[in-house]
């Protein structure tokens, strides 16, 4: 579903725009629309970094708290008593 909006953005800035949209054989719904998108896009790339950073933080003070911690020996170990 498409719907129609109202914004305001500066004189300057719509012809750009209009430019743009003209350069790139879109109109100009079609290039906002993309550029919104876009910056969803990023947006959520964004929130997936820091997302995968705060993981990252977060297993590097458990290592610390554990300290060294060899997994392979520890499976090699659970697999031998069982």
């Amino acid at each position: 579903m498409v719907v129609k909006i109202n914004i305001s953005i500066p004189q300057d800035v719509l012809e750009k725009l209009d430019k743009a949209a003209r350069e790139g054989g879109t109109s100009r719904s079609g290039l906002l629309t993309e550029a919104v998108r876009h910056f969803l896009q990023k947006k959520e790339e964004e929130k997936e970094l820091e997302r995968r950073r705060k993981a990252a933080e977060r297993i590097d003070q458990i290592r610390e708290k554990f300290g060294p911690w060899d997994g392979t020996a520890e499976i090699l170990k659970w697999r031998d008593r069982h």
